[in-house]
């Protein structure tokens, strides 16, 4: 890693991280001559971030709220990096007119959301979670398999993707080969990518008729926060499949309850929910075709490796006044008060 060591003080300070711990990072950083403090911060007011962070040149954040009270006290930042895609839990436009450059690291887990999305779908739709429980209750009273029948192959269902993006797109490619069609919607996306991925176009309103099975790849942003409501639910194909491995404030948690209990969905997996994680008790939990996991669809170690590289030379690189790999604000560099000047 070419990081340019130099004798002043840079500082990077990293809010909360899933990792089992960051001692490669810390390496690094003190290789480049780079001071780094870490801590676990995920849930915490901005009066805790802020005494935490206040001199940091670059934050890196995975799930902590970097709120307009927070940025306001980073005066000397230069970079705010997210841990991952998703930058929901960052105020863009604060730390913009700021002059800080926010940036992200996006697609090192893609793949492994789209797999994600896919193992909920075929386990949902063969019913396992109710499999389990009739394998469970059959030990003592034999197997009654009128809780489970009927099912069907995932060969003979519809599938619908919401957002082809890199998830989106590597879930077209991993459900055509296996459901009988794809269809997806995403005004932005080329129709020929979305056939060239086994997918057909279509309109949001056709793709809820008559998918079977709906997975969601969306970012969270004003536009789609709560957009699967009663409403939207309503319009889904009686007896769907919803998954969403996005981000859980899509999903209105309540009208996916409600949907659950009358039938107009058969199903649900869910990788992220709304509030994350949901509160011991949940309702849904009691639901007999509903999957929680527990966030982990970008999981595997060889994303998470790929990422902390990243993380680390985009670091280095902002040190050496030079951008990050993906700038997700780039309207900040032309600011008068911009606080990095790449060359």
């Amino acid at each position: 890693m070419d990081c340019r060591v130099r004798s002043q003080p840079f500082v990077c300070v990293t809010t909360d991280f899933v990792e089992s711990d960051l001692e490669w990072e810390r390496r690094e950083y003190e290789a480049a001559n780079i001071i780094y403090r870490t801590n676990q911060l995920k849930t915490a007011k901005s009066a805790q971030l802020v005494a935490a962070t206040r001199d940091a040149d670059v934050l890196v954040v995975d799930q902590a709220q970097i709120g307009r009270e927070v940025v306001a006290e980073l005066s000397s930042c230069r970079l705010i990096l997210r841990h991952g895609d998703g930058y929901d839990n960052l105020d863009i436009e604060a730390a913009t007119e700021a002059g800080i450059v926010c940036a992200n690291e996006p697609g090192f887990w893609s793949r492994e959301v789209a797999e994600q999305a896919l193992a909920l779908a075929l386990s949902l739709t063969l019913k396992l979670p109710i499999q389990q429980t009739v394998a469970r209750e059959g030990s003592t009273r034999g197997w009654n398999y009128e809780k489970v029948t009927p099912y069907w192959t995932l060969g003979s269902r519809t599938a619908g993707i919401i957002g082809f993006g890199r998830t989106g797109t590597f879930a077209c490619k991993l459900f055509s080969p296996l459901a009988l069609r794809v269809l997806v919607h995403d005004p932005s996306a080329s129709k020929t990518a979305i056939k060239e991925a086994g997918g057909v176009f279509v309109g949001r309103e056709e793709l809820l008729e008559a998918s079977d099975i709906v997975s969601i790849h969306i970012p969270a942003n004003p536009d789609t926060i709560g957009l699967f409501n009663s409403a939207l639910i309503g319009k889904m194909k009686r007896g769907a499949i919803l998954i969403n491995v996005s981000r859980g404030s899509i999903v209105d948690t309540e009208a996916l309850y409600e949907a659950l209990l009358r039938g107009q969905l058969s199903g649900a997996g869910l990788d992220v929910t709304n509030p994350e994680p949901l509160p011991q008790g949940h309702p849904l939990f009691s639901v007999p075709n509903v999957i929680i996991t527990p966030h982990m669809g970008w999981y595997s170690e060889d994303a998470l490796w790929k990422l902390r590289r990243q993380i680390v030379a985009d670091v280095c690189a902002v040190r050496d006044g030079k951008l990050p790999l993906s700038v997700i604000n780039p309207e900040v560099l032309k600011s008068d008060h911009r606080r990095l000047n790449p060359g």
